[in-house]
């Protein structure tokens, strides 16, 4: 059948049922992620802690005259293992295996905190990019229907048939409709996504400089805008380095910059290594010792690492 040419409601409904089938389902509206849910009670927790308090306080009072003293970090600890060997340890000993054990359990309670709610996150937003799929892949089959709803002779659909005519106009207007609305719910969505994307890179470039803030000493504007020249010395366009917040990505860009300038000391340096005086050495001395400027140098060219480029930034100063 001719789709440019519909003039009966039998013309119009197999043009209808051709291409698609049935019509879509809506898509579900319940794709959210399920929320996180603590199944801690502060108000208990904290009435708990209340009654700890009060226990204590009894306690302090009832031993008030006999001042327990703390033992001495030096006093050794002896004791035996589950195989019957020997073991012991000072006070301090344990106390700092204790720090260390503390300190180990909350890194990784905080590392397990943060996997779960980046899991969280993905799980969160491959539901949305599905719910956005299906959306648009309705909206598409919907433009479809209107389409072939365009197509048709209603003059002819009317002097055939007026009401099946009219129940098929009436549902054209009805699709036109759901169409507009779902038009406006993609849009919003998509608005909606894209101010997430742009808080989540606001808030990983905060981290990132938060955390060459602690690595760097005095790290600033004119270690960004160094960066930024080595960058686009390197190929990167304007807009990739804007997108750039990940805090090892930066610093491998710092670290480029640094050696960059370096390179532009170099003639400089080797100028003030050769204009160095040497040392007086003492009567026996097998030889003159370098200046610490060329000893930072030779060991900057044999290593080629950061630590080797702060030792001899740090003899130039």
């Amino acid at each position: 059948m001719d789709d440019d040419h519909i003039t009966t409601v039998d013309d119009l409904a197999a043009a209808l049922d051709a291409g698609e089938g049935q019509a879509p389902e809506a898509p579900d509206a319940e794709l959210q992620a399920a929320a996180y849910q603590n199944d801690g009670d502060p108000l208990a927790y904290a009435e708990l802690e209340a009654e700890q308090a009060d226990g204590d306080a009894d306690a302090a009072t009832q031993d008030a005259g006999q001042a327990a003293q703390a033992p001495d970090d030096d006093l050794v600890v002896r004791w035996s293992a589950p195989d019957g060997s020997a073991i012991e340890a000072p006070i301090a000993e344990l106390k700092a295996g204790y720090l260390r054990h503390a300190d180990y359990t909350q890194k990784a309670q905080q590392l397990g905190e943060e996997r779960r709610q980046a899991a969280e996150q993905v799980s969160q937003q491959f539901q949305q990019a599905q719910q956005l799929t299906r959306e648009h892949a309705w909206l598409m089959q919907m433009a479809e229907q209107l389409e072939l709803y365009q197509k048709a002779d209603w003059d002819a659909l009317y002097q055939r048939d007026p009401t099946e005519a009219s129940r098929l106009q009436a549902q054209w207007r009805q699709t036109e409709a759901q169409a507009t609305q779902l038009a406006h719910s993609l849009h919003a969505a998509v608005q909606q996504q894209e101010q997430m994307a742009v808080q989540r890179h606001e808030h990983a470039s905060q981290q990132a400089l938060v955390a060459l803030q602690a690595a760097v000493p005095g790290f600033g504007r004119d270690h960004l805008m160094a960066m930024r020249h080595t960058g686009l010395a390197h190929g990167f366009t304007e807009a990739e380095l804007s997108q750039v917040s990940d805090a090892r990505t930066l610093k491998v860009l710092l670290e480029a910059a640094q050696w960059r300038a370096l390179q532009a000391r170099r003639p400089g340096v080797q100028q003030q290594v050769r204009a160095a005086p040497p040392k007086a050495s003492k009567p026996g001395a097998a030889g003159v010792p370098p200046s610490k400027i060329d000893a930072a140098w030779k060991q900057l060219n044999a290593r080629r690492d950061v630590n080797s480029l702060a030792a001899l930034l740090a003899a130039q100063e």
